[in-house]
């Protein structure tokens, strides 16, 4: 019985850590939001 506790508790344990740790994913590709996006001009000269 003592077994199944403390794999209850490491089990836990390590899926605790990976919903902390892997959540927190950064695509470096993707703009940072808080950054303003770049004005384009527009040639309206026609």
């Amino acid at each position: 019985m003592k077994k199944r506790k403390y794999l209850f508790v490491l089990m836990s344990t390590v899926l605790s850590l990976g919903f902390l740790f892997g959540c927190n994913g950064v695509d470096e590709d993707e703009p940072d939001p808080s950054e303003e996006p770049s004005e384009q001009t527009e040639d309206d000269s026609q």
